[in-house]
């Protein structure tokens, strides 16, 4: 998509000026990290926790999460692994956002074990955050389009150019001619997750003024919140494979795992906190 938002600006701006302006999708990823990172050090020192250590658990998060984006998609493309390992080698290749997830909370808790520190009130600062990161970071996806929504004739549907997996991938499905210019219309994708994600930020960040007391609350409350969010995103997207069963992705039982632990021990919470 970034090609053709530059040919637009292009118009108005000129080539080199459009070029320059519209970010490049890792560069919205940089900026997602970067602050996901600030707002939740200063969230950390404004209820009186470490600025140091909220920085190395910041940096070890990340350190984690690039890496687990990138193992995770190594191994869900296993075959494709398999036939040319060498792919292990290229550090800028595809990713997934659940193995960032489980990589950077790895690193994250990690780093929080080392130092032992309180474990559940950091958490919950990072819960309270972490919604500014697919926030910010799903627009990385709309401009390299490898994120893709199923076929539609909404209006407010895209298309993408001839440089996108998108139109390759309709090409090869017989869907589209390799001489089209455009991919058929289909629902923005990145568009509707970034959009549910700014969402869960703000609820999420009432949900920790009023239980910051109680550890814990806010970072289960994220996990439910987001999976139930992703889980039903999920239905618009059409870069991801089908299992038969109800007809759902991977993420989407990774979802509903999720959904149900944190809402379980969610319930347990409030039920012992009435019996104080």
């Amino acid at each position: 998509m970034r090609p053709r938002l530059i040919d637009f600006f292009a118009d108005y701006l000129g080539e080199s000026l459009a070029s320059y302006l519209v970010p490049t999708g890792t560069t919205m990823y940089v900026l997602a990290m970067l602050i996901v990172m600030y707002v939740y050090v200063k969230r950390c020192q404004w209820i009186g926790l470490s600025a140091y250590h909220a920085l190395g658990t910041a940096i070890y998060a990340m350190i984690g999460g690039l890496a687990g984006a990138r193992i995770f998609y190594l191994l869900e493309t296993l075959p494709n692994t398999l036939k040319d390992p060498m792919v292990i080698l290229d550090v800028f290749g595809g990713t997934t956002s659940w193995g960032a997830y489980i990589g950077g909370l790895g690193g994250y808790f990690l780093y929080l074990k080392i130092h032992r520190l309180n474990l559940l009130r950091y958490a919950d600062v990072i819960g309270a955050s972490l919604g500014l990161g697919p926030f910010i970071g799903r627009w990385s996806c709309f401009l390299h389009g490898c994120c893709y929504g199923r076929l539609t004739d909404v209006p407010w549907a895209i298309q993408y150019p001839q440089s996108s997996p998108l139109f390759w991938y309709q090409v090869k499905q017989g869907l589209l001619s390799s001489e089209s210019s455009l991919s058929l219309a289909v629902h923005p994708i990145p568009v509707y997750l970034s959009l549910s994600a700014l969402m869960v930020f703000i609820v999420t960040t009432i949900v920790w003024h009023k239980f910051k007391d109680y550890p814990g609350v806010t970072f289960l409350f994220y996990w439910l919140f987001y999976c139930s969010t992703r889980f039903f995103g999920e239905f618009f997207r059409g870069n991801t494979a089908r299992w038969t069963l109800w007809q759902l992705d991977l993420a989407q039982f990774i979802c509903l795992l999720i959904v149900l632990i944190s809402g379980v021990l969610l319930v347990r919470f409030f039920i012992n906190l009435q019996r104080l």
